[in-house]
């Protein structure tokens, strides 16, 4: 079974290719990390995936219930606190007003987020509690499949170790569905189930690689050994920290 299938997607921006060919399968309650080289095209096909772009060729078949997606850039109002960062997309969802401040709470409590915390303006807030905030955000509607674009990128480590824990205590343990978009396979590596790789200019999926157990189970010492393997012994990742800066993301 796949809750999201990738058939044959292509793309291109003023007549020149970025995506060709691209086939990739999702399946229940499965996080699937796309990596590969800067520029490659790995932005595009979660774009096109998620419906904010229309594929120049190819299908896609979605098979859940409803989706969200968290950026690099929180994306937060500036003008509205975090708790009514999070309303938004509730009233967006038709949740009825009774039910928006019970919802508010519940997903604020799943990223830890307290009272204060909501009170507050996103200029109020650092880097990690803003991404905090566009992860409740995205929890609020109660979806049951994530698009992550790259959302950590731009936080320091130790910020970055926090948000990727908290995707593996309220997303992986919560059996919630994703495709999850990183550069960074130590990344990749402490969250998904299983590691795509896309072409160095997009032409399809160059092979996957399964981890053999579960992300909440692996220590730094687990995700270390396999990423060291990965990029000393397998041909598979031999590319994908090149850079190729004329390519469009």
């Amino acid at each position: 079974m796949t809750v999201l299938a990738l058939n044959g997607i292509g793309h291109a921006y003023l007549g020149r290719s970025v995506l060709d060919d691209v086939d990739l399968r999702v399946a229940p309650g499965e996080i699937v990390a796309l990596v590969g080289p800067s520029g490659c095209g790995k932005s595009t096909l979660v774009h096109i995936a998620a419906g904010l772009i229309e594929p120049r060729a190819g299908r896609i078949e979605r098979d859940y219930l409803r989706h969200a997606m968290i950026f690099q850039d929180p994306c937060l109002m500036p003008w509205a606190t975090a708790a009514g960062n999070i309303e938004y997309v509730l009233k967006l969802a038709r949740v009825p007003r009774r039910q928006r401040t019970r919802r508010i709470s519940e997903v604020a409590a799943q990223v830890a987020l307290d009272g204060q915390d909501l009170a507050k303006y996103p200029v109020e807030l650092s880097g990690g509690m803003k991404q905090r905030v566009a992860i409740a955000r995205s929890l609020a509607v109660r979806p049951d499949f994530i698009y992550f674009d790259e959302p950590f990128t731009a936080l320091d480590v130790a910020l970055r170790r926090r948000m990727q824990d908290l995707v593996i205590s309220t997303c992986v343990c919560g059996r919630l569905s994703g495709l999850f978009i990183t550069h960074d396979l130590h990344e990749a590596a402490r969250i998904a189930h299983r590691i795509a790789v896309l072409d160095t200019r997009g032409h399809g999926i160059l092979g996957e690689r399964r981890l053999t157990d579960e992300p909440q189970s692996r220590d730094d010492a687990a995700v270390f050994r396999w990423v060291q393997s990965a990029l000393a012994d397998d041909p598979l990742f031999r590319h994908i920290h090149d850079v190729d800066e004329r390519q469009v993301a």
